[in-house]
């Protein structure tokens, strides 16, 4: 294996922040399906291209009105180590970018530093001459991809502190060190692409028609309630994936008001024996408490409506490629809808 970490600034070290993971060392393939994305344009008097890889590629396919939420404070990683250029997008990226950036800087100490180690690196006698273009069919310059829903925040800019690049030859399998992605990795980076479909809550009265202390049935029927599944797999590496399985296990109400009583057990509405949430009412039950509802005790004529929520918890679960897999946080989607309760009018002979 021809890699080496190589540290952009002077005395940096391969650090990336919030990554603690350590690549498994199982066998894995090598390089064999890259997915270059080639772009190119012009500003400002320069001309820039970009040969690059897609980092971490998500896979779901499916239509969604969300994704999922940790119901804790657990986050996705904030970045990770992967493909980044080829030979020649990594030479035009420094000599159209980085260096004419540094050119612009206030403090010469930076530019020179940052002239320099470039020369000591990839200059004619560097440890990559010429950006390693000679070897350019042989390998791929790996380096940090941050995560979208990440940018821009604190742990996204660590990231960058001592970051470095790698250089990794096709025939080999990724590096087994801090910050590239295993299969725990990619679970936990295909977590919040899970995407959640729109679930169609039943409520009995119709949420336009409530009635003051009469309860309201809510549920959610069996054909609603399938697992959904997201892969991810590392651009370029076939063999390396992770594939997240979300499953509805329960429900909470929240009545939209302290003028209600929720029907519910201690951990929500639960999946019943036979698949559903809830139950629907019928005339044969008149007179129960719903297994999960809310009873509503004031009416909205002053109030303008409430708004009836249901948030459903989803128990995640992970598989690698290699036969390993785990639990990942408990996820949360919700979705709400208007209610007006009405006053039930007596009349006295």
């Amino acid at each position: 294996m021809r890699l080496r970490p190589v540290g952009v600034l002077v005395g940096a070290t391969f650090v990336l922040g919030g990554l603690a993971s350590v690549a498994a060392a199982e066998p894995r393939g090598g390089l064999n399906d890259r997915t270059e994305r080639v772009t190119g344009g012009s500003g400002g008097g320069r001309v820039s291209a970009e040969a690059s890889f897609s980092g971490v590629i998500v896979d779901n396919g499916s239509a969604s009105s969300g994704s999922l939420i940790s119901s804790s404070t657990w986050k996705p990683p904030a970045c990770y180590f992967a493909p980044r250029w080829t030979a020649p997008a990594f030479k035009s990226w420094w000599e159209g970018h980085v260096l004419p950036m540094a050119g612009k800087m206030e403090s010469s100490d930076f530019q020179s530093d940052l002239t320099r180690e470039h020369e000591e690196l990839y200059g004619p006698e560097g440890v990559y001459p010429d950006h390693n273009m000679e070897h350019q069919e042989d390998g791929t310059w790996w380096g940090v991809h941050i995560n979208p829903t990440a940018r821009g925040t604190a742990e996204a800019m660590s990231c960058y502190r001592g970051a470095s690049y790698l250089w990794v030859e096709h025939s080999d399998p990724p590096p087994s060190m801090s910050g590239i992605p295993d299969v725990q990795v990619l679970a936990e980076l295909a977590y919040e692409h899970v995407d959640i479909p729109g679930l169609s809550f039943e409520v009995s009265p119709a949420a336009d028609a409530q009635k003051v202390n009469l309860a309201t049935w809510v549920w959610l029927p069996a054909s609603e309630l399938g697992s959904v599944s997201v892969t991810a797999r590392l651009d370029g590496y076939a063999s390396l994936s992770s594939t997240v399985t979300a499953r509805p296990v329960s429900v909470s109400l929240d009545a939209g008001t302290a003028d209600a009583t929720v029907h519910a057990g201690s951990g929500g509405c639960a999946v019943s024996s036979a698949g559903v949430i809830g139950a629907e009412w019928t005339s044969a039950r008149k007179g129960e408490t719903p297994p999960c509802g809310v009873t509503y005790h004031r009416a909205t004529h002053a109030t303008g409506g409430y708004e009836l929520s249901a948030t459903v918890t989803w128990e995640v679960s992970w598989e690698g490629s290699d036969g390993s897999g785990g639990d990942l946080p408990a996820g949360e989607f919700g979705s709400s809808q208007p209610v007006q309760v009405q006053e039930v009018q007596t009349i006295v002979r």
